[in-house]
């Protein structure tokens, strides 16, 4: 089981690293035990992750139940959290990078926190109607960018690897979200 104290040392670590001090990374529990507990941050974030949904854009068909609903953003939200971190066990392993794996999960675990941070800002900004949609495109954008960076960050301080590396890891990982993202609509249609 996972403590208060637990909790709010991963979520600091992974602020700290957003603030790109990379001397945070040592705060995380990269043992195995770390590595599960760090999949509690899908419950830390789902709260934000409601509000994402509720205020985001499109509306939800009509013919689309409650049921339906939550049961495929269930779905979703948990391939979310468990797809990366189990496809990136074999490519740490072919990168010869097994020693970091774990630092590297519990890292990009945690992170979670200080992102849905940035998605809600947004998100609730967009919801406001105080800024015009031009202004929101680039609001989105600069969103997006922190995000990658965040992350692109996190593998090259957790996981070490090289720059490049770390972009086509970046990519893969987001090419992947909007997969997960486009499967999870076509269940909604």
């Amino acid at each position: 089981m996972i403590t208060i104290s637990e909790v709010w040392t991963g979520l600091f670590a992974a602020w700290r690293m957003f603030l790109r001090d990379s001397r945070a990374v040592a705060l995380f529990d990269d043992s195995v035990p770390g590595v599960i507990k760090s999949f509690f941050c899908a419950a830390v974030v789902l709260p934000g992750y409601i509000i994402i949904l509720a205020l985001g854009p499109g509306p939800i068909p009509d013919e689309v139940s409650g049921f339906r609903l939550v049961t495929v953003e269930a779905i979703a939200y948990v391939i979310s959290w468990t797809a990366w971190p189990l496809l990136m066990a074999p490519v740490a392993r072919a990168l010869g990078k097994d020693a970091n794996y774990c630092r590297y999960i519990v890292a990009y675990n945690w992170s979670a926190g200080p992102q849905i941070l940035i998605l809600l800002a947004v998100m609730l900004l967009s919801a406001s109607g105080i800024v015009s949609r031009d202004v929101l495109v680039l609001v989105n954008l600069a969103a997006l960018a922190i995000v990658l960076l965040y992350h692109l960050f996190i593998l090259r301080t957790a996981l070490e690897v090289s720059p490049y590396l770390a972009v086509a890891l970046v990519v893969g990982e987001f090419m992947l979200s909007q997969f997960i993202i486009v499967a999870r609509n076509g269940m909604l249609i």
